[in-house]
């Protein structure tokens, strides 16, 4: 009975040994990190890094962030650019922002609300299956594409998906940036303040964005 008790003890002890190890192994393996976060979207995205459109690139690299902006792509298109952009990347964090090109029908074709939620979701659980955290991203305002001046009163689209993309981040357990409540004005567009084109944020609007969106990161770490 003695001897029974040494090796189940010895047994606990090489057991905890292990959880130890492993735990001490999984940190590790967290910190081992390319950047803290890589940010995906469209021309909203790219311009961020672009001084000449407004854009702040020391927000991304005095934060280990990285910008992946691609102009003129949809939620559909950031989908099959996703693994090269993101995941092999290896960030911690992924903020995701897209939709506006798709209710802009950038593809040539009509795209449901649904039907965007359910891309970006798709990103977001690539992400989370490669141990990256989500955040999602509001579709910032807009009454007008004036590429696409066939769409009409695209503020209640956005608004319409926007509550999709909130309830998505709820159910899953993502983190949730709303920019739109920050930057819409009474019309439903952009404010003209953080806005010289009615879609694209300039420095002022990148600055309220970037307000929004570093706690949230922060609040990761």
């Amino acid at each position: 009975m003695k001897a029974f008790r040494i090796l189940s003890l010895l047994s606990c002890i090489a057991l905890a040994l292990a959880f130890a190890f492993a735990c001490a192994n999984e940190d590790s393996q967290e910190k081992n990190y390319k950047y803290e976060v890589v940010f995906i979207g469209d021309s909203i995205t790219a311009n961020w890094v672009n001084p000449d459109k407004g854009g702040h690139p020391e927000f991304f690299t005095s934060n280990n962030f990285l910008a992946m902006g691609y102009s003129g792509k949809t939620a559909a298109n950031l989908k099959k650019l996703f693994k090269a952009s993101v995941i092999n990347e290896n960030p911690r964090q992924v903020v995701i922002l897209a939709g506006i090109n798709d209710i802009a029908q950038n593809d040539g074709k009509y795209v449901s609300n649904e039907e965007i939620r359910d891309n970006i979701a798709w990103m977001a659980a690539e992400a989370t299956n490669n141990g990256i955290r989500v955040v999602l991203c509001s579709v910032t305002p807009s009454t007008r594409f004036w590429w696409s001046t066939s769409i009409s009163h695209p503020e209640k689209t956005i608004v319409e998906l926007n509550k999709l993309i909130k309830a998505l981040a709820d159910e899953k357990g993502y983190a949730y940036a709303d920019y739109h409540s920050a930057l819409v004005g009474a019309d439903g567009g952009i404010l003209s303040t953080y806005s010289d084109d009615a879609i694209h944020p300039n420095q002022a609007g990148y600055a309220v964005m970037e307000g929004i969106i570093l706690p949230i990161i922060q609040a990761y770490k």
